[in-house]
């Protein structure tokens, strides 16, 4: 039987697909920042520790924003987080992971999870308010 581990496409070197268990060894070694794409409301139910919150709405106005390294994009299921890496490349400035399966994957291999809304899920509105002003 063949394990896939990875998942990359031929037009976008810099992105790759991967289950939740490689991204949780990224983010354990410190090697990745995870970005959450979800609602505001989604992300106060449950998030990963950590997770920076930039809704899918808001992520090409404030992907300057995003940090210099290596990003893993995170929805519910895996179909918002695709869509923020494959088909808006030209926000990262680095190598980008989509989270298959999303939280619902993460959660069902019984990894860390968080509820509640933190400073990291309202730095988004901060950044929106400073381009407004």
């Amino acid at each position: 039987m063949q394990v896939v581990e990875q998942y990359t496409t031929p037009y976008y070197k810099h992105i790759l697909s991967l289950p939740p268990s490689s991204v949780r060894k990224l983010w354990k070694q410190n090697k990745i920042t995870l970005i959450d794409v979800r609602t505001p409301e989604e992300y106060e139910d449950h998030h990963i520790p950590g997770a920076i919150l930039i809704p899918l709405d808001y992520l090409e106005v404030l992907s300057k924003f995003l940090p210099d390294n290596d990003v893993a994009v995170i929805c519910e299921h895996g179909n918002r987080a695709l869509y923020a890496t494959y088909g808006m490349p030209h926000i990262y400035k680095k190598k980008a992971i989509h989270m298959q399966y999303g939280m619902a994957g993460w959660m069902a291999m019984g990894y860390e999870v968080e509820s509640g809304m933190n400073e990291n899920g309202k730095k988004w509105m901060k950044l929106l308010d400073s381009i407004e002003s």
